[in-house]
């Protein structure tokens, strides 16, 4: 009901307005107008509770289809081509004067860029260093506050960015292009130049000890992260890897601008995206990105080996609902590129959506989950593993029969040609339409590395994927997922989770909330 006219002049309209409008606008809407939500942490006594009525089982007849169904399916839609990346082409690549690897993506789209150091260092290798980039983005310099800050980048038309991950941490500028070189020189200003702040420290600890509180408040995390974790990696892993409460509070904070400071003298590489030449934009970081003669080499990262999961491990933790949570998990082999298109028709057929075998067998024919879903999920770094996970939410009265339905699942996969070819066109559907553009192209070469990998590769998962017969994810089935050991991670109420039944699956190991989180 917009007018055309009026919807793409909707920017050169709020140009127009002025603060005085504003302050008009305010007066009139916003008085005595409004309610005010208030969020506690507990149960409240009075509320009513609803008795649970009885469900019974229904036939999944997949068998059949409905009239609708038949007309859409006449439907003719025309297919994508796919497009896949050829990085030797869509990636340019150089060096800068000091040797520190150049690389660069035209942005033909807009005059807007993205400039990106990035640093094979993460936390596994230097904690107090991804710590350190963490703070950066509070603190000021010897010339301005870190408000200032933010203030030079907002008139400039930038932005400043850091990530610290577990191996890799970067350091970006991104906005317009026009406002390259004074962005430049405001960064490496920044990295050089940083002080500490006592208080933004105690400020940012702060922070992070309330966020670590919600983590303890927050089921996903404890289930996803925390469990499925302690399955993996036993004690020690990379979801408890982390500075103690006492550690973080004593920290030196001139240790951590030193940290920063030490960035110019680490070896890494530029990524550059933008609308300038290559050669300009080259020129241009040349001039302005400072860095030591002599760069060091990063040390190896702390290792987290995968250990064997072995069949009846139980991991439970005690949180306070009504329903339960369960997450079957079994280890496959190493990285495998060859596994990628039958996961990819595997996940579609068996695993996730309202038309996969797990949902439809487990919620819609018995009525044991509010959701349910299994995954083939492949890794990111060529040295770990593939993982099978199977989910299921369940009252917890149902979680005997939930277990006992998963597992069943897991070992004998039901076949369903016309299903089969559904989740095949599905597949292809989406690797024909992932068209990965602008500065993704290069972020999937850095992952395609991790995975030991120098080139796209989709164009292999699309041409096998064409070709796939039932036959072949039978095979896939009953090679990387039955007659696995699953080690079965639970969360519920102890008032309300039958640990007997729980028990004949294996032995149950109760997990307090420090031995999840470590803190």
């Amino acid at each position: 009901g917009v007018e055309w006219a009026d919807y793409v002049g909707e920017i050169e309209r709020m140009k127009s307005i002025t603060k005085a409008d504003l302050v008009k606008f305010a007066n009139r809407f916003y008085g005595e107008n409004y309610v005010v939500a208030y969020k506690h942490i507990g149960e409240d006594p009075n509320r009513h509770k609803v008795e649970k009525p009885k469900i019974t089982p229904i036939v999944v007849n997949r068998d059949v289809e409905s009239e609708f169904v038949t007309e859409f399916k006449k439907m003719e839609s025309s297919a994508m081509t796919p497009k896949f990346l050829d990085f030797e082409k869509d990636i340019s690549k150089a060096k800068l004067s000091s040797g520190i690897p150049f690389n660069y993506v035209h942005n033909k789209y807009n005059n807007t860029f993205t400039l990106t150091y990035i640093y094979d260092i993460g936390t596994f290798h230097d904690k107090e260093m991804a710590l350190a980039f963490q703070y950066l983005p509070l603190l000021g310099t010897d010339k301005y506050t870190a408000e200032e800050l933010q203030k030079e980048m907002y008139a400039l038309g930038l932005s400043f960015n850091v990530s610290a991950g577990d191996k890799r941490s970067s350091v970006s500028l991104s906005g317009l292009e026009e406002s390259l070189e004074e962005g430049m020189k405001l960064l490496e200003h920044i990295i050089s130049s940083v002080e500490p702040d006592q208080q933004k420290y105690d400020e940012f600890v702060n922070d992070i000890l309330k966020k670590r509180m919600d983590n303890k408040r927050n089921k996903r995390t404890i289930l996803f992260r925390g469990l499925v974790s302690r399955a993996k990696f036993g004690e020690n892993s990379p979801f408890t890897y982390n500075f103690s409460e006492i550690e973080l509070k004593s920290m030196d904070v001139n240790k951590l601008a030193s940290k920063v400071h030490s960035m110019t003298g680490y070896d890494h590489r530029v990524f550059y995206y933008g609308s300038k030449e290559m050669d300009e934009a080259k020129k241009i970081v040349e001039k302005h990105h400072r860095t030591e003669e002599q760069l060091a080499q990063v040390g190896d990262p702390v290792e987290f080996p995968e250990r064997d999961i072995n069949e009846g491990e139980i991991y439970f933790a005690d949180y306070d609902m009504v329903q339960a949570e369960i997450i079957l998990v079994a280890k496959d082999e190493k990285f495998n590129k060859e596994l990628l298109p039958y996961s990819l028709v595997f996940n579609e057929y068996f695993g996730s959506g309202l038309s996969s075998i797990v949902f439809q067998e487990i919620r819609e024919q018995k009525a044991l989950a509010y959701s349910a879903y299994s995954v083939f999920r492949a890794p990111e770094e060529k040295d770990d593993s593939h993982y099978i996970y199977a989910y299921v939410g369940t009252q917890a009265d149902k979680l005997g029969d939930a277990i006992k339905e998963i597992k069943r699942l897991l070992n004998d996969m039901p076949e369903v040609e016309e299903q089969f070819q559904g989740s095949k066109e599905s597949a292809i559907k989406k690797l024909e339409t992932d068209w990965i553009t602008k500065a993704s192209i290069y972020w999937s070469f850095e992952s395609a590395k991790r995975r030991g990998l120098d080139y796209d590769v989709r164009k292999d998962n699309y041409d096998v994927v064409k070709g796939m017969e039932m036959e072949d994810l039978r095979n896939f089935f009953n090679d990387h997922i039955k007659g696995k050991d699953y080690a079965l991670c639970v969360i519920g109420s102890k008032d309300n989770v039958d640990f007997d039944v729980l028990g004949e699956y294996g032995t149950v190991k109760e997990l307090s909330l420090e031995e999840i989180f470590n803190y």
